[in-house]
């Protein structure tokens, strides 16, 4: 039997360029489509027909009528073909199987990445329990896109030597490979914040927006960027170099060697730190758990409850990664910018703050910049903008 992938791989470079109109733009009628591509009636079903052929997409409804038969509208068949996507962080592993519309159809959630051969392990017995469950033949699946912590290897797929990772053994691992011999499905690697503001992009907050921009903010502050509608990519791959932006000269030093790193004030590590801290000098606090039962979540809800020093440690760093952003933004000028991650989903005044400060600080005060708390897939985005990195190489593929 040959497979979902082979189908549509093998299929005119044309088919593949409907494929994708119509996946996110749809339902749409043909007129519709020959306006958004200056095709002829005759070449648009000459290249539409293998996909119906071969159900990747369907007559979804019935238009409007202008007078006369309402036309017919497409779209991707919702339930013919799915994706998986896979979330590698640094205390989470998340999988999803979506549709072709990116709908989530299962999803399996667990903590703390243990070492690469565990992790691929209960990966690959979830999706083989999950298929089974829901009915879905392997045949049908497209393949699975991984979304992880850089720096990586992108080409070959590997994850190279990741800081803050609760294990020291993600060290030049093959993940795709890894995952290629555990599944049998065509794979992808990309770091997670591509992933992310690629979901966001062409399915979420975003859609529509062709310069954008996407934030992490967690164990380290890890960010992606949409210029042009293309995904910007640094040479070696790197995706928390906004991180590394030095905005105190004589601050904390940091892992990567230098001194006053946005990460030394802003990501989860920092905030804990300082708040103990602050908290063994002052005691001035209304916490009274022990020091080593004090984590991120901890103070987020204290802050968020009144805690004057908890407000204040949380202040402090957002006021820092604002002026980061406001940076940041003189230099990249986007649309939009999402914030997501542990720190935006539990800490409002996080969000609020840093958002106050990089819109009072940045350059060019005229022009409109949106922002968005957690984007449209919030913590679900790295997964969902892993499977739409599978179908989006998949359909950017020439003719075979």
């Amino acid at each position: 039997m040959v497979n979902a992938y082979d189908k549509l791989i093998n299929m005119k470079y044309q088919s593949k360029l409907l494929l994708g109109l119509i996946q996110k733009k749809g339902p749409v009628t043909r007129n519709q489509i020959m306006d958004a591509t200056g095709m002829k009636l005759t070449t648009l079903k000459r290249f539409m027909q293998p996909l119906l052929d071969e159900g990747f997409i369907i007559e979804a409804d019935m238009g409007k009528s202008t007078g006369g038969r309402p036309p017919a509208l497409y779209d991707v068949n919702p339930e013919g073909f799915y994706v998986i996507g896979i979330d590698i962080s640094r205390t989470y592993t998340e999988t999803v199987i979506t549709n072709l519309k990116m709908g989530i159809i299962d999803l399996h959630r667990f903590e703390s990445p243990h070492d690469p051969e565990d992790t691929v392990n209960q990966i690959s017995l979830y999706l083989e329990d999950s298929l089974r469950r829901l009915g879905i033949a392997k045949s049908f699946v497209l393949g699975a896109g991984i979304g992880t912590v850089g720096p990586l290897d992108r080409e070959k797929g590997i994850i190279l030597n990741p800081a803050n990772f609760p294990s020291n053994s993600w060290v030049n691992v093959p993940i795709r490979d890894m995952f290629k011999e555990k599944l049998s499905l065509p794979i992808v690697v990309d770091n997670g914040a591509n992933t992310a503001v690629l979901a966001e992009h062409l399915f979420g907050t975003g859609k529509g927006i062709d310069n954008m921009s996407y934030f992490q903010c967690g164990v380290g502050i890890r960010t992606g960027a949409i210029s042009s509608g293309g995904i910007v990519r640094a040479i070696n791959e790197y995706e928390d170099a906004f991180g590394h932006m030095v905005i105190d000269i004589n601050g904390e030093l940091c892992h990567c060697g230098n001194r006053g790193c946005i990460e030394t004030m802003c990501s989860i590590p920092s905030i804990t730190k300082k708040f103990k801290k602050l908290l063994e000098q002052r005691n001035s606090s209304s916490i009274n758990e022990p020091l080593d039962k004090i984590d991120y979540l901890y103070i987020c809800n204290a802050a968020e409850q009144g805690d004057k020093l908890a407000k204040e440690t949380i202040v402090n760093a957002a006021t820092r990664f604002g002026i980061g952003l406001a940076n940041y933004i003189n230099l990249i000028n986007p649309e939009l910018v999402v914030l997501s991650g542990p720190l935006i989903e539990h800490s409002p005044l996080f969000y609020k703050t840093g958002v106050e400060v990089a819109s009072k600080r940045r350059y060019m005060k005229n022009s409109r910049v949106i922002f968005s708390r957690g984007g449209y897939f919030k913590d679900k985005a790295i997964a969902v903008g892993a499977a739409a990195l599978l179908v989006e190489e998949i359909l950017a593929s020439q003719d075979v």
